[in-house]
């Protein structure tokens, strides 16, 4: 049952705790009397019943499929390269399903959608995993925002995928990419990322300024995914291009390359340094290996890295823990 409760926090009001249609409490913050908060709570507990035996049907549960993408890449505030990426899985979906009412997506038809994605267009499980992520997220929304009573995507499991061989660089890797960089913008942008294990865009201009270096407790402040920060500490190399560059080269923000461009300009130095299979995404995981190689703990990797949970990295890094313990078992070797 939905609950009431004062609201401490900001302004004065009552906070309504319920479980929404598929079991996940939710909070609300409501500015009105409790009289009030507690009618809205009881309302919506009578909305939740009345869908659930067919009294009701949920808000805008006729949109077709075409308008629901456009509905929610407009209003969960999607960054806009991940609705370049999104928009072609939907349209694959489209091209399957037809562009049906949102309430008449089965579950039937979006696992058949899967198996033919898998087994008849031939795509990765990796990619796979991916567009099982975004459909799942997608119906979510409307479930979470009263537009369907239930997900087709609730029954079906993630797809299972085989973990790779992780891509790093290695000593001789480093030296070499570094022997064939000669802006020193570069050099130093590809530093912070080896010693940082910040993802692609959390260096650039629209996610660090100054604001986020605090030279007093030698840390940065790195943005990531969806808005999420994590402080983590500078070493002396990190630090020295950090002070470098704002206190004596005196630079406005810390760096200020263009995305795209920096993308293809550091693929032409791997090219130059005799590097193959890597991109911009493998200094990040240099970071991460070289840490697991000096055996720090598992947890400690995890927050440096930003991941959502330790299961994260462990599926990253497998293949170097399991080294690191059947060292330690060998180191212990009791006779």
């Amino acid at each position: 049952m939905a609950k009431v409760i004062k609201n401490y926090k900001g302004r004065p009001g009552w906070m309504i705790t319920y479980y929404d249609l598929r079991g996940i409490r939710k909070r609300k913050v409501v500015h009105c009397s409790k009289q009030e908060a507690e009618m809205l709570a009881n309302e919506i507990e009578s909305k939740k019943t009345r869908i659930k035996l067919g009294f009701e049907t949920s808000i805008n549960s006729d949109q077709i499929l075409s308008e629901a993408v456009k509905y929610y890449f407009r209003h969960k505030h999607i960054h806009p390269k991940t609705i370049k990426r999104e928009s072609q899985i939907f349209t694959n979906l489209f091209k399957f399903i037809g562009n049906i009412k949102l309430h008449k997506i089965t579950y039937a038809m979006i696992d058949e959608y899967m198996r033919k994605r898998f087994e008849v267009d031939k795509i990765a499980e990796a990619t796979l995993g991916i567009e099982y992520r975004t459909l799942r997220a997608f119906f979510n929304y409307f479930v979470d925002h009263n537009f369907i009573s239930e997900s087709p995507m609730k029954k079906i499991k993630h797809p299972k995928v085989k973990s790779k061989k992780i891509r790093f660089l290695t000593e001789d890797e480093i030296s070499r990419l570094m022997e064939v960089v000669k802006d020193e913008n570069y050099r130093d942008l590809i530093l912070m990322y080896l010693n940082t294990g910040a993802r692609r865009e959390e260096l650039l201009k629209e996610r660090l300024s100054w604001d986020g270096i605090d030279f007093d407790r030698k840390n940065i402040t790195l943005y990531g995914k969806g808005g999420k920060s994590r402080t983590i500490p500078l070493n002396e190399t990190a630090y020295e291009i950090m002070y470098r560059r704002r206190y004596i080269e005196q630079r406005i923000i810390p760096f200020e390359q263009n995305y795209e461009y920096m993308f293809k300009k550091i693929a032409k130095y791997y090219i130059a340094a005799g590097i193959k299979n890597a991109n911009i995404h493998v200094l990040r995981k240099t970071f991460g290996s070289t840490l697991c190689q000096k055996k720090l703990d598992i947890y400690t990797i995890s927050k440096l890295l930003g991941h959502s949970s330790v299961r994260v990295t462990e599926a990253h890094y497998a293949d170097l823990l399991d080294k690191n313990l059947r060292q330690g078992v060998e180191l212990l070797d009791i006779k």
